[in-house]
């Protein structure tokens, strides 16, 4: 993807007095250059791993130009993948609201799909790499699809008797607001939304594989925190569906999660 941090780059090279640069013969060899030396080796080195990890399924390689976030999504659209893997650059979280990031624009724009991002200190088991896997739930339906999405890829490794943790956290916020009425409720819905996690999990013949959780506390601080002190493999959850405003300017659970868990890969559901 060639995207405005090359054009930086070689900018200094170009006239920049003409109307459109893919007209500028100097500027066409800078690219070209640009895809011979680093993109094209960058791709046969990605599709030559992949093969040689037992991957049997047809590879294909693009290049594409323009807005990376966007393309990726596009790309993605325009092919029917309903799974995306990306890995991140180390902003944090001030730098990638300030600055934006591939990571957070392609989460922006997702629908109808799952993005997989790789934590900077990810360590895992390559033969296992989905265990112990975390399954955060809140009730929602795309919760209730990651849980199911995490059945399927734990059945994929079911001779591994995998690891599953159910977990909900029953937000402060809303505890603080119930005191007068108690928090007996609550806890109860938590229980029920843990018991569908199970139900979920049972229907997906992994009954007895999974343990849960009921915390009271900051939902994604949490959640992290469990990650870290687990060490998770692999934290799979659903989006609530926040639009790209709302997400600037609020925040959600599921991106909070992904700028705190360095050493998990974070699996992200959009219905």
């Amino acid at each position: 993807m060639i995207g405005g941090g090359y054009l930086a780059r070689h900018i200094q090279n170009v006239d920049l007095r003409v109307t459109r640069m893919d007209q500028v013969d100097a500027w066409r060899r800078v690219r070209q250059h640009h895809l011979d030396h680093e993109i094209l080796p960058l791709l046969e080195e990605g599709k030559r791993s992949l093969q040689e990890k037992g991957v049997v399924a047809p590879i294909e390689t693009r290049v594409a130009k323009g807005k990376i976030g966007e393309e990726i999504i596009r790309l993605a659209d325009e092919g029917g993948y309903n799974t995306i893997v990306m890995g991140r650059r180390g902003l944090s979280p001030v730098k990638g609201l300030l600055l934006g990031s591939v990571t957070r624009q392609v989460l922006s724009l997702a629908q109808k799909m799952t993005i997989f991002v790789l934590g900077q200190e990810a360590v895992f088991n390559p033969e296992y790499p989905i265990s112990p896997l975390l399954l955060p739930v809140d009730g929602s339906e795309p919760s209730c699809e990651a849980v199911r999405q995490g059945a399927a890829l734990a059945r994929g490794f079911i001779n591994c008797q995998p690891q599953l943790m159910l977990l909900h956290v029953i937000d402060f916020v809303k505890v603080g607001a119930s005191l007068n009425t108690g928090t007996t409720l609550l806890i109860k819905e938590g229980e029920e939304i843990l018991a569908s996690g199970r139900q979920i999990l049972k229907e997906g013949g992994l009954e007895g594989l999974g343990a849960d959780k009921l915390l009271v506390g900051h939902p994604s601080r949490l959640i992290a925190e469990e990650a870290e002190e687990g060490h998770y493999a692999l934290i799979l959850m659903g989006a609530r569906g926040l639009s790209p405003l709302k997400q600037l300017f609020l925040g959600s659970v599921s991106s909070d999660v992904l700028h705190r868990a360095s050493r998990s890969i974070v699996g992200i559901v959009y219905l």
